[in-house]
């Protein structure tokens, strides 16, 4: 059975899902005013429990930006330096216990009505050059999906609780994990060695 927000393409006969951003501002070119914008952006409670789930956070308790856009009178280029904030409860790899962590980023970014995804066959990356501008489609971009992403790249991958101490885990198992006749998957993954 198809969900209503999937389509099926005649091409490839290949599911597709239309998925709607978590933190979604769209912002429209035309409606951009002299040679630069502020913009300060809350994620609303919708929006953290979105985000809360996505990155599998026990809790986002707040995420705020602000973002100055600024651009040439044609506004075919439009450059985006955005600071953002928020306070995040993770789950310890170790213990599974919370793990409170405030979260600090900042990012530039620029869009371009002159450029197109279609435009790039190949996309190779290296450090020392700049990433290509997104694509500004039908006159507006979505500065939320960036913010989003920047977020996500600052969240710890592995966060850990000040309490975890596999020594304690170790004492708490009687030694089992160190016990090559068990079955637990360390003691698997030694016996592959």
């Amino acid at each position: 059975m198809i969900d209503n927000e999937q389509e099926i393409s005649p091409e490839t006969s290949e599911i597709t899902e239309d998925i709607a951003p978590e933190l979604s501002r769209v912002i429209k070119v035309d409606a951009l005013k002299g040679d630069h914008f502020e913009l300060e952006i809350t994620a609303n409670e919708e929006e953290r429990l979105a985000l809360a789930t996505r990155f599998d956070l026990i809790d986002l308790k707040f995420l705020t930006a602000s973002l100055v856009f600024t651009f040439p009178p044609t506004k075919s280029d439009i450059h985006v330096k955005a600071n953002f904030k928020a306070a995040v409860i993770q789950r310890c790899g170790v213990t599974l216990e919370p793990v409170p962590a405030d979260i600090e980023g900042e990012f530039w970014c620029d869009y371009s009505q002159e450029f197109s995804t279609e435009d790039v066959e190949i996309i190779e990356f290296d450090e020392q050059t700049e990433d290509p501008p997104e694509a500004i489609v039908d006159g507006e971009f979505d500065v939320g999906i960036m913010l989003t992403e920047q977020f996500g790249l600052e969240l710890d991958p592995f966060p850990r609780a000040p309490e975890a101490d596999f020594d304690a885990i170790r004492k708490a198992t009687n030694g089992k994990l160190d016990d090559p006749d068990s079955n637990n998957p360390f003691a698997v993954l030694k016996k592959l060695k």
